[in-house]
């Protein structure tokens, strides 16, 4: 180290001081780097509460009974008849056939020259109902009133156009282009036959039957054409007809919901012959979600294994080698692994393909799993079994509820993963603060030193100066 003393005999007070500091301040660096392995273990622990996340929920979502009961629809003619099941619909097998598809009611006026030509005003009354003997009867519904719809006097097929769309009658009104002409076209909002409507007009001139003025979009079903029914039906509202497996049926759309439990049908076309559709057990996506649950199992065993071992080549640690509570978590996930469930044809993880590795991982074999799929009902019971009086403890309660039930207990806020990752935050803090406090403890150090080392450094210049001035005087004495 360099002498603090320099050639004139002055002091290097600022060297000298940071090399004192340099000494003062190594608990300092203690102190950092145990923060920063805390660091490390805090951040190990959440990625580990992210894995074991992920590892619930794929769990939770084999626990769930609908889950097992999954099924997909298979139609011959899906342009015909298309076919989707859900959860509770059984494996089946159905003929079916389509008569007639529903259709709501269009009505088209005579050609107008533009949307801005004047029709008039009035009132047109617009009533839901049914046309129970063909296209000339009608019969109102009670239990939707009339609905009135003002018109106001000099109005345009435009105007009248936006007034019927403005009241909400269950009609919908557009303006369609006829050549150089347009027509106003009429339509239900909805399919089925008990959709049809009529369009009655208090005219403004007085003629309410005639075709002048608002009356010409008049349209009485049981009125003469001309006389009341002065708009021409251009698609009559019906129901849809179609069979299923030889029994006749009718729709009021053509979207059958709940045709068969758990099968909703699209009927898009009249068939010929009848169409077969098939509802089977959706193996794949039984098969995907066990595949995303083996996978999320593999992904928190390799993080902990990582995370708890000591490798000897390297001489490295895992961030939570050592840690009690990793080593805990990773033993308890694989104790479920070789645990049994009672009370059913299969009783372990193997029994359905998925089997133990050597290194703690799971494998899923697709063979063995797509036999068990044959019954889901078994893998319902192996996996998602609220087991008796819905007890966690019961011998014969689902694996994947078992697995489910630990991981919410792993990441609850009382839970060994929350509680650890609490600990280590907390000793991070205590960790800052006694930085912070020994910080403000060197900086006195430091303004201590240096009040020091500089008045040591002004009288040693003193006393340099005063050796001086005595050696000037003793050289001017005369000489003996």
């Amino acid at each position: 180290m360099p002498s603090p003393i320099t050639a004139s005999s002055s002091i290097d007070v600022q060297g000298m001081v940071s090399n004192l500091m340099s000494f003062e301040r190594r608990p300092l660096t203690q102190m950092q780097t145990e923060a920063k392995k805390i660091d490390t273990k805090i951040s190990a622990y959440g990625k580990l509460q992210s894995q074991v996340a992920a590892f619930r929920d794929a769990a939770a979502t084999l626990s769930r009974l609908e889950t097992w009961r999954s099924v997909k629809g298979a139609s011959a003619d899906a342009s015909a008849v298309e076919v989707t099941a859900s959860a509770g619909a059984g494996a089946s097998q159905h003929m079916v056939a389509v008569q007639q598809l529903a259709q709501s009611q269009t009505v088209s006026s005579g050609s107008y020259a533009s949307s801005a030509a004047v029709v008039g005003g009035g009132t047109v009354r617009i009533q839901l109902g049914t046309q129970p003997t063909g296209p000339n009867s009608f019969t109102p519904d009670g239990a939707r009133p009339e609905i009135a719809v003002a018109v106001a006097a000099g109005a345009t097929l435009a105007d009248v156009r936006d007034a019927i769309n403005a009241a909400d009658a269950g009609v919908r009104a557009s303006i369609v282009r006829d050549g150089d002409q347009v027509r106003l076209f009429v339509t239900g909002t909805e399919s089925g036959g008990n959709q049809a409507f009529r369009m009655q007009v208090d005219d403004a001139d007085g003629g309410s039957t005639d075709a002048a003025g608002l009356s010409a979009i008049a349209f009485d079903p049981v009125a003469a054409v001309g006389a009341g029914k002065n708009l021409s039906l251009v698609r009559q509202a019906v129901d849809s007809e179609y069979t299923i497996d030889g029994v006749a049926l009718t729709g009021r759309s053509n979207r059958i919901s709940g045709a068969m439990d758990g099968i909703d049908l699209v009927l898009k076309k009249v068939t010929a012959a009848e169409v077969q559709v098939d509802v089977t057990v959706d193996a794949e996506a039984l098969k995907a979600s066990t595949q995303k649950f083996v996978d999320a199992y593999n992904g928190l065993n390799k993080l902990l294994a990582e995370q708890t071992r000591y490798d000897d080549a390297t001489k490295t640690a895992g961030a939570l080698q050592g840690d009690r509570t990793a080593v805990s978590i990773l033993g308890q996930v694989r104790n479920v692994v070789r645990e049994t469930v009672s009370g059913g044809t299969l009783s372990k993880l193997a029994d359905v393909g998925i089997t133990l590795q050597r290194d703690g991982s799971l494998s899923l074999s697709s063979s063995g799993f797509d036999s068990a799929t044959v019954d889901p009902s078994k893998l319902e019971k192996l996996f998602a079994a609220p087991g008796t009086g819905g007890s966690v403890t019961a011998p014969d309660r689902g694996l994947m509820l078992r697995f489910k039930t630990l991981g919410d207990s792993l990441l609850a806020s009382d839970g060994s993963v929350q509680t650890a990752t609490d600990s280590w935050a907390a000793r991070l803090k205590a960790n800052k603060t006694r930085q912070a406090a020994f910080e403000v403890r060197m900086t006195d150090v430091e303004k201590r030193l240096l009040r020091q080392y500089s008045s040591l450094d002004a009288q040693l210049a003193a006393a340099q100066q005063s050796s001086a001035a005595l050696a000037s005087a003793l050289g001017a004495l005369p000489k003996t």
